[in-house]
């Protein structure tokens, strides 16, 4: 028998090949949904006894105890993110200044090069101020700009929303 090209070399036709690729597909597609409703369910119980316990060890404790200890986990809570936004910052300022360096070496000559240099200076400044900068010194920095500034503020806040919103979009 001569081999057609839509032949399996076993005698099967290249749409009963796909019949049964597809299949194949639908029964690991079946397996996997299988697997994260059970996933989903284990968490689901996970949960529920975790609020029932935390509902349990609140009703055993005091009011005042519960303040006090809702008042230190936030504490806690909070200065790990300040640290979490302090390295973000010092990395994020050690890469502006890693790139203003890069577009330094690859500057055309002329023109384009001086703005090439003057967008590295400003990428160098950021990035040095990123690095020694607190996030309280951000914010206060920030609420000065705001309050200086309110209308070119607002009309920055409102493009970077319309940019976060179309790429979240996507």
């Amino acid at each position: 028998m001569e081999n057609r090209p839509y032949d399996y070399p076993t005698g099967g036709t290249e749409r009963e090949r796909i019949k049964d690729q597809a299949a194949d597909a639908s029964n690991t597609i079946a397996d996997r949904a299988k697997e994260a409703g059970e996933k989903a369910s284990d968490m689901a119980q996970q949960a529920a006894s975790k609020v029932k316990q935390v509902a349990d060890d609140l009703r055993s404790k005091d009011p005042s105890e519960i303040v006090s200890d809702a008042r230190d986990k936030a504490a806690e809570v909070g200065a790990a993110t300040a640290d979490r936004v302090d390295s973000a910052m010092t990395a994020t300022g050690s890469q502006l200044s890693s790139l203003a360096q890069t577009v330094r070496e690859k500057a055309p000559e002329g023109k384009a090069g001086e703005v090439a240099a003057k967008a590295a200076d400003a990428l160098e400044r950021s990035g040095e101020y990123l690095q020694v900068a607190d996030p309280a010194m951000v914010r206060s920095d920030l609420e000065r700009i705001i309050r200086d500034h309110p209308i070119e503020s607002l009309l920055v806040g409102l493009g970077v929303g319309y940019l976060l919103a179309r790429a979240t979009r996507r």
